[in-house]
């Protein structure tokens, strides 16, 4: 890679004459940032999904009726 002294000259040059990109590492990096925030993405909504599933399985077994907010029931 090349070391560049002066920016301005370097970037005033035309396309054809500028080897590379002008920050290191295009390209590489942003590919494995992509792939591990769709993991992320994918698994938090993996969770998420079974976290609220129990919550609302544990709820269904306690067969609220229309009338406990009334009685101030907690876990409503």
């Amino acid at each position: 890679m090349a070391t560049v002294t002066n920016w301005i000259d370097h970037l005033n040059k035309p396309a054809e004459e500028v080897v590379g990109a002008v920050y290191p590492g295009a390209g590489s990096v942003e590919g494995m940032l992509v792939i591990i925030g769709i993991i992320l993405w994918v698994g938090w909504h993996v969770l998420t999904a079974k976290s609220e599933s129990e919550e609302l399985s544990r709820l269904a077994k306690k067969r609220h009726s229309a009338n406990d907010h009334k009685s101030n029931i907690t876990d409503w």
